[in-house]
């Protein structure tokens, strides 16, 4: 049990139990008027709480864990905005790597381009389109974060004993409809890209005297009106930008002050608390979470 939780009348945090990195044990506990702060991320944090015996009763039954307080909202409604795009091979090797432009769209989407350094790692295991990538080649991808998902999943425990066992989670990606929509507009937007004057310098000769692009992975659909189309390249398309939130949401498993409801001196300070992934990137928003209820801690301990 991670958490060191008491339940008489109520329930109440008291302590946490962890190992160091050489593998020794330990126990602190919680100090009067102290708290237990919990930023463990959107994955860790639910996680930590359904092994310290916080959830669903049917759920902590059937994993043989003793129920602390029935939660029933503990590790439900897990999102990751989905990632669309196109890798593009770039006929000359490219020096500036990394994400180096982030678009913010009208219809919705952020859009963002990172490169791929030349014959790295993940160019190898991406399948070629139309020929073997040629050496030195870099890959620009042009990729669109659809913000603000509506599809929802849930986290669960891959082992009731051990901590280190990275839990199991579902998002169910695209399973809303409205979320294909947002993609159908990444796609829209990344098409109007490709036929710009600026990324003709990304197109290769062709034999016919023409030139066009060269694609790791699945190109643009050729129609843009057709649905089933787009739908079934957002699916082939799918990945992630490791944005995932939820799992611990006001007013479901915290309060206003992202207190956890029914216990006492417990609180989850991190993404798992948010209803929405914010921007193309959490991180700041997580860093001024943190010193937002730093400052209102710090408030409450100088009233008592």
């Amino acid at each position: 049990m991670p958490l060191r939780l008491r339940s008489n009348n109520y329930s109440s945090a008291v302590g946490v139990v962890y190992h160091d990195s050489n593998g020794a044990y330990h126990e602190v506990y919680v100090k009067a008027n102290g708290e237990v702060i919990l930023c463990a991320g959107a994955l860790g944090s639910p996680q930590l709480l359904l092994l310290s015996g916080l959830g669903p009763t049917s759920y902590l039954s059937s994993m043989n864990i003793p129920v602390v307080l029935d939660h029933p909202f503990i590790g439900q409604f897990m999102a990751d905005p989905p990632r669309t795009g196109v890798n593009i091979v770039n006929p000359y090797a490219s020096t500036d790597v990394g994400l180096g432009v982030v678009g913010i769209t009208d219809s919705g989407p952020y859009i963002e381009s990172p490169s791929i350094p030349p014959n790295s790692t993940p160019i190898s295991f991406l399948p070629f389109m139309g020929s073997v990538p040629p050496l030195n080649t870099s890959v620009e991808i042009i990729s669109g974060k659809v913000s603000r998902p509506l599809s929802t999943g849930w986290l669960h425990l891959k082992s009731a004993s051990n901590v280190t066992v990275s839990p199991a989670v579902r998002f169910n990606y695209y399973n809303r409809t409205e979320d294909i929509h947002q993609c159908s507009n990444a796609v829209e937007v990344i098409r109007k890209m490709l036929a710009s004057p600026a990324l003709n310098e990304y197109k290769f000769n062709d034999p016919d005297g023409g030139q066009s692009f060269r694609f790791i992975g699945p190109a643009l659909p050729q129609n843009p009106s057709d649905f089933e189309t787009i739908t079934s390249f957002c699916h082939k398309s799918l990945a992630t930008f490791w944005h995932m939130h939820g799992g611990c949401l006001p007013t479901k498993v915290v309060d206003s002050g992202l207190k956890v409801i029914g216990v006492d001196s417990l609180r989850v300070v991190d993404a798992s608390t948010f209803f929405n992934s914010p921007g193309t990137n959490p991180q700041a928003t997580t860093m001024m979470l943190g010193r937002y209820i730093g400052m209102k801690i710090l408030e409450e301990r100088a009233a008592y």
